[in-house]
């Protein structure tokens, strides 16, 4: 459609630069939610943990005795690279040449973002469905916020955990946001942060709107595709040893076309997920979930 001023005709442009699509942000970030030090190149992992824990500390004797030998069992756990995410958009040769902006640097950037994105939602949902419960399904609200952030804390504490983060979706920061406005000064450790995090009382606290997805899937240790709603989902709380994100496979590449003239970016990554120690991470839900 032609562009006029008065009656007369204006010139009219496409810009060398494109506008970019929203995406849910991102949660998982190693060493801060997630574990990879148990990458490595295989199908599938069994990963030892030993017998022991908060209930086998040990007990004095007098001085003088005896050892008492014991044999301690360990256990298994499975993790398997089950999770291929992989993305090829085209890119028509005439198309390319005919924009002004890199089409070809675009498509790749887009396809990118499109496999990061189904990889967090597919690690959350993980995280979700592996974790452990906090059984209470009271919504969060501006009030009772600070009271559920350290009763949930408490109970990863009991249990022997460390906890360094707390995901949580838009509804439970934004009450926080209020709760921080109206009824309580930033602290040291309290420490309001531009964007989607924050320090609270120790705890990296996340926005996460990925939460708002209402099906998210990933193939388990064992193969099984399990399906998840996350909007069921207010808060993850954890550290970052006890969930693992781990790939064996990544691909990124332009290529040319067999059957047009042209280009595929493309995008691939192969990911094993895995909840190794469900004691380490809680997951409060705001009705009784089916998971």
């Amino acid at each position: 459609m032609s562009v006029i001023y008065n009656t007369q005709y204006v010139d009219e442009k496409y810009l060398p630069i494109v506008e970019p699509n929203l995406y849910y942000g991102s949660v998982l970030q190693p060493g801060v939610t997630f574990t990879n030090k148990y990458e490595t190149q295989a199908g599938g992992i069994f990963i030892h943990k030993l017998g022991g824990g908060l209930s086998t500390g040990v007990s004095p004797t007098t001085p003088g005795s005896d050892f008492s030998d014991e044999v301690v069992a360990d256990t298994l756990i499975q993790a398997v690279f089950n999770n291929n995410f992989k993305k090829s958009r085209k890119i028509y040769g005439v198309t390319a040449s005919a924009v002004a902006y890199d089409k070809a640097e675009a498509e790749l950037a887009e396809a990118l973002k499109q496999v990061s994105q189904g990889m967090q939602s597919s690690g959350v949902a993980c995280m979700v469905y592996e974790g452990g419960n906090y059984s209470d399904y009271t919504a969060i609200t501006s009030t009772n916020f600070k009271g559920y952030i350290i009763k949930m804390r408490k109970q990863l504490v009991n249990a022997g955990a460390n906890p360094t983060f707390a995901i949580v979706n838009t509804d439970v920061f934004e009450a926080y946001l209020t709760y921080v406005g109206t009824e309580y000064t930033p602290a040291i450790n309290d420490t309001v942060v531009a964007g989607r995090s924050a320090n609270f009382l120790g705890l990296n606290l996340i926005e996460a709107n990925i939460l708002e997805q209402a099906s998210v899937t990933y193939y388990d240790y064992s193969g099984t595709l399990k399906t998840v709603d996350l909007t069921e989902v207010e808060v993850i709380m954890g550290d970052a040893e006890a969930f693992s994100m781990l790939s064996n496979f990544e691909a990124v590449r332009i290529k040319d076309s067999e059957r047009f003239a042209g280009s595929l970016a493309q995008v691939e990554n192969n990911v094993a997920f895995r909840v190794t120690n469900g004691d380490r991470l809680a997951v409060k839900f705001n009705t009784v979930s089916s998971i």
